[in-house]
């Protein structure tokens, strides 16, 4: 998601080979056939056309980060408050790119600043531990006033019930999430359910079976885990006992309920189960429990004439209290 200046550079090269054998091929032709000269125009759009997104990538990157932004990051995502600030650095810059590449749109309901980012934030910490990654398939994420049936409508009643959808066949690309569902799933200090976090997981799931492990997970790992959801949803452990039942129906969902886990209460999941939350641990490339362990789970109080989190220079009452008031 993040240009590197190795990836910067590589594309580079890769750009103007590209532009070069453009130049090359048109020069050769129109030496046979001189209306063909006219080819050479070809070149810089072969370069461009490699350079595009990286130079697009590079320039959202540079951008100043809204101080807004930084207040309800600090504020509803403990993940980010953990975080020490160079690695703070690299979580905004992957904030600005996901927001500049993905629409995110209410359907009935209005989605601010405050959902933007919690939806971006969802995306990111799943695959924060990893340095070359991205979600190829994912073009808009629609907002809804609250659970959906199977038929994608909200209407009242016990069908429907679905707070998260990651679309496949005729929805690839396309992520539905209730709004509520998401909101508390960043507010409740205690709860070991995120929407967000669950449903980005089934895309990294689907990223892993179209183009391969990242870098950075063990193929051993992966086989543990196989193993692992074979023998539990065949014959539940003692262990499974303070997992949600919806994990168990199918390995899919085990996968986005036990990250959900991971991320949410690491603590407690690595004192239920120490081998479980290794397994994690190796194939997302993140220790949260260690991360998360020096904070209080609950938000920090601050006072309304306390100088702002977000380092705007404001008090609080002027500044990010009014952002986290409006989500």
């Amino acid at each position: 998601m993040l240009v590197t200046p190795e990836i910067d550079r590589r594309n580079r090269a890769v750009a103007l080979t590209a532009a070069i054998a453009t130049t090359c091929t048109a020069g050769l032709l129109g030496w046979f056939h001189p209306v063909l000269f006219v080819c050479l125009g070809f070149a810089p759009l072969a370069y461009w056309s490699l350079r595009r997104r990286i130079a697009r990538r590079l320039a959202v990157m540079h951008r100043p980060f809204p101080p807004e932004w930084e207040g309800i990051l600090l504020m509803r995502v403990v993940f980010f408050r953990a975080l020490a600030e160079p690695e703070r650095v690299r979580f905004r810059q992957m904030v600005q790119v996901f927001l500049d590449e993905v629409r995110i749109t209410g359907i009935k309901t209005d989605v601010d600043e405050t959902i933007r980012l919690l939806i971006a934030a969802s995306a990111i910490i799943p695959i924060f531990g990893f340095r070359d990654w991205e979600y190829h398939q994912l073009g808009e994420v629609l907002v809804y006033p609250g659970s959906f049936d199977e038929k994608y409508e909200t209407r009242e009643g016990h069908e429907a019930n679905i707070l998260g959808l990651t679309g496949f066949g005729h929805l690839r690309g396309i992520m539905i999430l209730s709004k509520p569902a998401l909101i508390e799933g960043f507010d409740n200090p205690s709860g070991m359910q995120n929407v967000g976090i669950h449903e980005f997981t089934h895309l990294v799931e689907d990223e892993v079976a179209k183009r391969g492990l990242p870098p950075e997970v063990p193929i051993e790992a992966v086989r543990q885990w196989i193993s692992y959801v074979a023998r539990e949803l065949r014959q539940p452990s003692e262990n499974g006992a303070h997992v949600n039942p919806y994990a168990y129906t199918n390995e899919h969902e085990f996968f986005a309920v036990l990250s959900e886990y991971f991320f949410e209460t690491p603590a407690v999941l690595k004192q239920k189960d120490p081998r479980l939350y290794q397994m994690l641990r190796d194939m997302f490339h993140q220790d949260p429990a260690s991360l998360l362990g020096h904070l209080p789970r609950a938000r920090k109080q601050i006072g309304k004439n306390a100088p702002c989190p977000c380092g705007s220079g404001m008090k609080y009452r002027d500044c990010c209290m009014q952002a986290s008031a409006v989500g």
